[in-house]
This record gives C-alpha cells, structure tokens and sequence, in this order.
C-alpha cells in the first residue's frame, strides 16, 4: 500500500520536465525530479510529506563492461538543488534511458519523475518467500537504497526502479552526486489499457534484475477499495499458488525476457479497475499499476421505420440506444428539410433513464414528437449519440414520408403501369374461361335440350 500511496502521487505533484545540462546529452538523459520523504507518524498515515527537487542522470552505459563516460568536471548544478539530490544513475538494462523521456521541441505533457528512500525487507508471502537458498539479498547488505517511478511524456511508458547506492555523499560536507546501481526495473508499455467487451486482453508487464537470482511474480486487482488476488506464481520454484480463471502467463517468455505479462480471456464488466503487477527479488519487490477500461459503444435503433405519416398526425419517433458501457451518453436530434442544404438542431427531445442490461451495460431511449404538414414531405431526422468509446458520434437516419404531399414518381408510375397489365392480363384470362367452359356449359346445355324437345 505504501508502494502505491508513492505511485499516486505521481499524477499529482510529481510534474515536472525534463532539463538539459550542458555536457550531459551525449552521457545520458537528465531528468527533473522530485525526492518525496514522509514523516513518521503514531498511526499507519504519515505526519507530514517533505518534498526537494532532485535530478536522475540515467546514463547510456554500454553493453560491453567498461567504456563509461566520466561525468564532466567543470559541471555547475543548480544553485537551488542540494548536493544529495543529484543522482549518477547506472542501469545496465538500458530501460531507464528510454527515450520518451526526452523531452521533446514542444511538449503537450509533461513526464512524471519521483524518487523515494527505499528499505529491503522480507515478505511473508507464500509465493515470495524461499527465493535464495538462505533467503537474503545478496551482497546487499548495509547498503542505501532508493526506489523511483518515472512516467514519460506521452505516458505510453512507466518504470519502477530500485537503486542502490555504490558511492558518492558520504560526509555531509560532500558534494559528490550519488552514484546508484538499478538492481530491478519493473516497467509497462501500457499504463492503460481500454477494450471492448468478450475479448482477450493482455496487461503488459515486464522486468529486468542485475543478476539471475529467484524471483515471484504476483498480480492484484484493485476497484473502487476493495480487490483480490488475482495470478500468483514462485519463480524459484516453477509453482503457480493461484490463478483465477481465464488468467493466463507465458512462463517461457517470464523466465527468458522477464515478460510478466497477464492474459485475460473474454473479458467482462467485472475485470474493470486497477490491476498491480508486482515482481519480487529476495528481500525486494518494485510494482506497475495498469488500468483496465471497458468501453462498449452504443447501437442505435430508429422507431418507426419506415415513418409515414399523414398531414397534421402526432407522433414520437424514438431513437433507441442500446448495450454501451459506461454510463454517460450525449443526445442530439438534427433534421434536415428538403430542399435545404444544411441541417438544423431539434431543442426539444425527451430522454428516458438508464437501464442495465444483465452483462452490465445499458439502454437508454429518446425521442422526439413529429407532427407533419405537406411541406415536410422527405424531412429527414437525424440522432447522434456521442460516447467514450467512439471518436465521433453514432448516427441513425430516417426519411418522414407525408401521404397526399407529392404525386407518383416514375417508379411508382411503372409499378401502376405494371399492376394494369397483370389485371387485363387476368380480366382476358377469365373472358375466356367464361365463354369457354361456363357459357358453352350453360346454354349449350340448354339448346341440346330444346333440341330433344322438337
């Protein structure tokens, strides 16, 4: 909870962009920070929340051991940073210099960057526990730690790292930056994630640790303060402890690349909320949180239709908008005349409540009166329902029809046409079976019998 009380306030205080100093762009990228340390408190809540600013040099360290850029000599930091919050950071996984967090010509965002004293403790989680044959962090003992949350510009990208400090700022009289070594880095190339209802969706989560050693992985939901496990599986032991249905990893790819990601199969209503992917070492643990959000867009349907009417009749034509998720919809009836180039705004319409479907989206209906004279023959009405999960509004049309307001067109014309023929077809039909069957029955009938007669 702790982890996640630091992520949060990312999003709200932790906004600040990326500075550039001179000699540093062709060493790494420097970012702009803030160092966030809570004070001690009686209860679980801290008493107060001090904040510095800080900045994170993450350096381009080779791939090959060796080679590394010294930091420039003459480097001026800034009158306003205290000696301690400059932080040397190498990463040998490179992921800690991606590059959106560059700061781009004109930024529309900017990155997110927080940096937190860090204590390695043990877990006793039944999947996190017997990682290392004595259960300790090796050869970290004594040492200081950090652990930052960075969030890049366009925020497609979010890393967790765990730092460890190897040297720099021993004495308080010492200005040296503080050379850190990233240990772990859990990261995900999609903090948030928006589907559709029944399909599959995977939740990206990835790490990279400094050395092979035992490691868990363990997946959380989270909605609205309540949440429950859901994925738990021992590394060190290749044993899956819980895994709620239609959840799936990719053991392969966990254990080769450090993909942790979470398969979800047909997903519905129920798997919306905040899900925690967190990576455990021996004694260490750093998080992701990726958002998951269900978007179903509306389906329109126009009732009555066809819509004929006749002169000076009332009545409601509904629009009738079903199975979206989430709740808020926009309404607006357009129509257009005949004749008119452009279309106009209905201001008077009716909208029912919400109505939840049993899969948990929702139905909604609106409508408008029509009452037609001739000269509204061929207007056409128009709904738009504007809704999160479509980037423009949904649209039905119908066609008002006004009996008597317009005489036949050429195909009615033909149809007419076509109906006379097929009747004197049938007229010349019955004539003759008349004249050859009942006429020649009856009164041929008739004439044999005056016949005998005679």
């Amino acid at each position: 909870m702790d982890s996640m009380y630091k992520l949060s306030l990312i999003l709200t205080i932790c906004s600040v962009p990326v500075v550039s100093l001179d000699g540093l762009s062709d060493i790494g990228t420097v970012v702009d920070c803030w160092f966030v340390e809570e004070g001690g408190g009686k209860s679980s809540f801290p008493n107060s929340i001090t904040q510095d600013q800080a900045l994170l040099l993450f350096r381009q360290v080779p791939y090959q051991n060796g080679g590394e850029k010294e930091l420039p000599s003459d480097l001026a930091i800034p009158s306003n940073l205290k000696p301690s919050m400059f932080f040397d950071v190498r990463d040998d996984s490179r992921i800690t210099t991606h590059p959106g967090f560059k700061k781009p010509k004109n930024p529309s965002e900017k990155p997110h960057c927080e940096i937190n004293k860090y204590l390695p403790q043990e877990t006793n989680l039944n999947w996190a526990t017997h990682l290392t044959e004595d259960e300790r962090t090796p050869a970290y003992d004594s040492s200081t730690w950090f652990c930052s949350h960075l969030q890049t510009f366009d925020h497609s990208f979010s890393v967790a790292s765990l730092h460890r400090v190897i040297s720099g700022h021993s004495r308080a009289e010492d200005t040296s930056p503080r050379q850190t070594s990233v240990v772990l880095n859990v990261f995900t190339r999609s903090p948030t994630v928006r589907t559709e209802l029944k399909r599959d969706v995977l939740l990206d989560c990835g790490f990279a640790m400094d050395r092979q050693t035992g490691f868990a992985v363990e997946w959380r939901y989270q909605f609205k303060g309540s949440g429950h496990l859901v994925y738990a599986y021992h590394g060190a032991q290749d044993r899956v402890d819980t895994a709620e249905e239609g959840t799936e990893m990719f053991f392969y790819e966990l254990h080769s690349r450090g993909n942790a990601s979470l398969l979800i199969r047909n997903v519905n209503i129920r798997h919306e909320g905040s899900y925690i992917c967190t990576i455990y070492m021996p004694n260490l643990h750093a998080q992701q949180s990726i958002d998951l959000e269900i978007t179903e867009p509306p389906k329109l349907t126009l009732d009555p239709d066809p819509l004929y009417l006749m002169p000076g009749q009332e009545h409601n034509v509904l629009c009738e908008i079903s199975s979206y998720y989430p709740l808020d919809v926009s309404v607006t009836w357009m129509e257009k005349k005949a004749g008119n180039g452009t279309a106009s705004h209905i201001t008077k319409s009716c909208l029912s409540g919400h109505r939840r479907n049993p899969d948990g989206t929702y139905n909604m209906t609106s409508y408008i009166t029509v009452k037609p004279t001739s000269g509204d023959h061929d207007t056409i009405y128009t709904c738009y329902v504007d809704h999160m999960s479509v980037k423009s509004a949904v649209r039905k049309s119908i066609t008002l029809k006004v009996a008597g307001a317009a005489g036949p067109s050429i195909e009615d014309a033909i149809g007419m046409f076509i109906c006379a023929f097929v009747l004197y077809g049938i007229l010349k039909l019955l004539h003759w079976l008349f004249i050859e069957k009942v006429y020649r029955l009856v009164f041929g009938s008739m004439e044999e019998t005056k016949e005998k007669s005679h």
